[in-house]
């Protein structure tokens, strides 16, 4: 599941439950159509995430590449989250805090 606010002049993206495969596919033109039409600096907030597959780190990957010049940033994932990011060397391109 995944929610949308603007705050301080940023698009924030609440995602909450497991980012399995399914869940990532049911998201992920609604987390574009809201990168795209909204144009703003990125946060995902990771607080109520327990589970992340490499379907959602497409989708990180596919949003940082459409926000670079205004920056994607990652914030409370959980340590094996950003473990995963580290991994993925995700952590080369976006901000993970």
């Amino acid at each position: 599941m995944v929610t949308f606010e603007e705050a301080d002049g940023k698009l924030i993206c609440h995602f909450e439950g497991r980012m399995d495969t399914a869940t990532s596919n049911k998201i992920e033109n609604d987390v574009f159509d809201q990168v795209l039409r909204r144009r703003l600096p990125t946060v995902f907030d990771l607080q109520k995430v327990d589970y992340v597959s490499s379907a959602f780190f497409r989708i990180c990957l596919k949003a940082a590449r459409a926000t670079k010049e205004m920056k994607l940033t990652i914030v409370n994932a959980a340590p094996f989250v950003k473990d995963g990011f580290k991994l993925t060397g995700l952590q080369n391109i976006m901000d993970i805090q």
